[in-house]
């Protein structure tokens, strides 16, 4: 038996790794979910090499999508988030799976960085306005779409109002990324949904919780909280059970095999017209930015 009372199974023994964490609380009726993603947002900012505007923008888009994701049970079962924005980020777009993994990317990774004040990078200022498209693939015959338009470009406010509007669950979601000369220190969030059956007391006691001033996600992990730590203060030990936890990655599945899927499906005379010029055609990753060579007879095989 652990006697670790913030232990549940699968989270790493170092809980500064990354990582998700589930519990459920007044009497079953609050399901809380808490994660760090400091590692994750650091490896995306490294592959696609993000200003400190743009990563912590994509670094609270992963997060927020990690957290929705967390209810995929099934191994083939993915995820796909699409925030279209006409701010100067363009949009991102995050597709996560079962496991608690994540591939992501910024349109324009090179945005000019402003503050709302010292250390507050301005996030809505690089979002602007635009919609937030949430597409579930979990064996149905037809995947689940749900979008809602942006409510502030904050990105947690967003997710918070996603939940509301598209799923008709009331939730609290709050990220954060904390950036220290232009390297990410800290990365995570949090996400708290009333289930059905919740009574009056407990959605105000949520509220009271909410509206008490509870201190940024990222403070918390400055100042050694680790996800379930950040939930057991968030929730004050109302009956608060760890259910289990996950390690949380960037990790791309791409390959060869699929970028040749994708070279095939552009069809027969686009096809022939790049085996016409001789030039070996090079393919990108957009999510990991790894790159694959054809050679011409390659693409002959195709057709």
């Amino acid at each position: 038996m652990n006697d670790n009372p913030y232990f549940a199974p699968g989270i790493p023994e170092d809980d500064r790794l990354d990582h998700i964490v589930r519990a459920t609380a007044l009497e079953g009726h609050v399901k809380a979910l808490a994660i760090r993603t400091t590692e994750v947002v650091r490896k995306a900012a490294s592959v696609h090499e993000t200003s400190s505007a743009a990563t912590a923008a994509l670094g609270r888009f992963i997060t927020g999508s990690l957290l929705l994701a967390d209810n995929m049970k099934n191994p083939d079962d993915s995820q796909t988030t699409i925030l279209r924005c006409d701010g100067p980020i363009g949009g991102m777009t995050c597709v996560c799976d079962a496991n608690c993994n994540a591939k992501a990317y910024a349109n324009v990774p090179d945005v000019e960085t402003s503050y709302i004040r010292p250390g507050k990078i301005n996030v809505a200022e690089a979002v602007g306005k635009g919609t937030l498209t949430v597409i579930r693939d979990i064996g149905l015959r037809e995947p689940y779409v749900g979008s809602v338009e942006l409510v502030s470009g904050e990105i947690a406010e967003d997710f918070t109002y996603y939940l509301a509007a598209s799923e008709q669950t009331p939730s609290v979601v709050a990220l954060g990324v904390l950036m220290e000369g232009g390297e990410v220190k800290h990365a995570g969030g949090m996400m708290i949904q009333l289930m059905p059956g919740a009574t009056e007391e407990d959605i105000s006691y949520i509220e009271e919780r909410v509206n008490g001033g509870f201190p940024e996600i990222t403070f918390l992990l400055e100042e050694g909280f680790s996800p379930a730590k950040i939930l057991d203060l968030f929730i004050g030990n109302r009956d608060l059970v760890y259910l289990s936890g996950r390690p949380a990655a960037f990790k791309c599945n791409c390959s060869r095999e699929k970028m040749s899927e994708g070279l095939a499906a552009l069809g027969k005379s686009d096809l022939e017209e790049l085996i016409a010029s001789g030039e070996t055609i090079q393919t990108e990753c957009h999510f990991c930015g790894a790159k694959y060579r054809f050679e011409p007879d390659e693409l002959k095989a195709l057709l």
